[in-house]
């Protein structure tokens, strides 16, 4: 790397790491970010056979979309999943859908019969990618308080004008544009989750405006902006 005339990576976080980790002059990275197909990744209603399929009539819907595995649980599904208790306080009527599987899986369910809540986590297993997208329909808060490199999920989220909620030290501070875009909370806080979420379901912020979510998501994530950025490189 350190011979390398340029070296591109996908957020200020890995180019940070990246630089520290092996000792490379800050001036030589360039962000090359990750981007959504807006139009794979649309708005539309929620479909009424998964709210059917997964007994959601009548809530309001926490989504995450995740590995779930025992190497991995810097996604923090587990951190979402004790924060429900105070999110069903201020919203009765609140359900998690976890997309996703992998060897934790029973960890995180024995984790909803612990704190009584099994009732309100559908774990909805793997989803193909050509059906993701009606899943994020399904959302009224896309929640993943994780550390990620990046984090395509948001993007794909935003793109279908859901609101979205993060950690805060780590690669998505790109994706959510330092928080003007979602909500960047300590990501392994169960109470500062719980918050975001109730702030987010009250819907009372700008940040839950979903036509503007979407248009300021594609305006730097799309791929016309990806294929701007590789020319001026070039």
């Amino acid at each position: 790397m350190k011979n390398a005339d340029s070296i591109w990576t996908i957020s200020r976080y890995s180019r940070d790491c990246l630089c520290q980790a092996n000792d490379i002059n800050l001036n030589k990275l360039e962000i090359v970010p990750c981007i959504v197909d807006g139009e794979q990744f649309t708005p539309g209603e929620k479909p009424s056979e998964l709210i059917e399929k997964y007994n959601l009539k009548d809530t309001k819907i926490l989504m995450t979309v995740a590995r779930l595995w025992s190497g991995d649980i810097y996604k923090g599904v587990d951190v979402t999943i004790r924060a429900l208790p105070k999110i069903v306080q201020s919203f009765p009527n609140v359900k998690y859908v976890v997309i996703g599987k992998g060897d934790d899986r029973p960890r995180l369910e024995q984790l909803t019969k612990d704190l009584g809540i099994s009732d309100r986590v559908v774990f909805a297993g793997f989803v193909a990618s050509e059906d993701l997208v009606n899943h994020y329909r399904l959302a009224d808060a896309y929640i993943m308080p994780s550390q990620e490199g990046f984090g395509i999920v948001y993007l794909e989220a935003m793109a279908c004008k859901v609101p979205v909620l993060s950690g805060d030290a780590d690669g998505s501070a790109d994706p959510l544009q330092d928080g003007q875009l979602g909500w960047r909370v300590p990501h392994r806080d169960p109470d500062a989750v719980a918050q975001g979420c109730i702030e987010i379901l009250q819907n009372n912020d700008k940040r839950c405006q979903g036509e503007w979510l979407r248009e300021k998501t594609l305006a730097t994530f799309s791929p016309e902006a990806l294929s701007k950025k590789l020319a001026q490189l070039i």
